[in-house]
C-alpha cells in the first residue's frame, strides 16, 4: 500500500470555514471523478491553537490541510498522476477549482512511511506522580 499526503494552505481571503466548505461541497466531488486508481481519501483539517505546546505563542500554520491519497502501489499512482499530466485539459475543472481554492505554491506531496508504536494497555497516570 502506498500512502501520499498532499500538504495544502488556502488561497489569501478565505476563511478555514470557507475553504472546508468549498473543498468539501466542490473540490471533493471533482476530484473523486477522477479517483479511478485511488483506494482511499482522506481529508484532515488542521484548526490552529494559538500556542504551542510549551505556551508560546505561534502564528498561522503553514498548512490548512494534510489529505491522504492512498494507492495499491507506487505503479498506481504513477499511472494514475501521468495520465492528469499528460491530459491537462480533460481536468481542467478540477484544475481551475484548485487555483481559486489553493496557494498551488505551497502545495506539497510527500509519501509516507508509517511507523507506530505499540503502547500497549496501561493504566492512566499523572506523569508528575512517577
Amino acid at each position: 500500500m502506498l500512502k501520499v499526503m498532499l500538504l495544502m494552505k488556502r488561497n489569501p481571503g478565505l476563511s478555514l470555514a470557507e475553504f472546508i466548505e468549498r473543498y468539501e461541497t466542490v473540490h471533493v466531488p471533482l476530484a473523486e471523478r477522477y479517483a479511478s486508481r485511488l483506494l482511499r481519501y482522506e481529508r484532515h483539517y488542521l484548526h490552529p491553537s494559538p500556542r504551542d505546546l510549551y505556551g508560546n505563542e505561534v502564528g498561522e500554520p503553514e498548512y490548512d490541510v494534510l489529505t491522504e491519497l492512498w494507492y495499491e502501489d507506487m505503479e498506481a499512482f504513477t499511472k494514475a498522476h501521468g495520465w492528469m499530466q499528460r491530459q491537462p485539459e480533460r481536468i481542467a475543472d478540477i484544475i481551475e477549482d484548485e487555483e481559486a481554492l489553493f496557494d498551488r505554491s505551497k502545495s506539497r506531496l510527500v509519501f509516507v512511511e508509517d511507523r507506530i508504536s505499540d503502547l500497549g494497555v496501561h493504566p492512566l497516570t499523572d506523569p508528575e506522580e512517577g
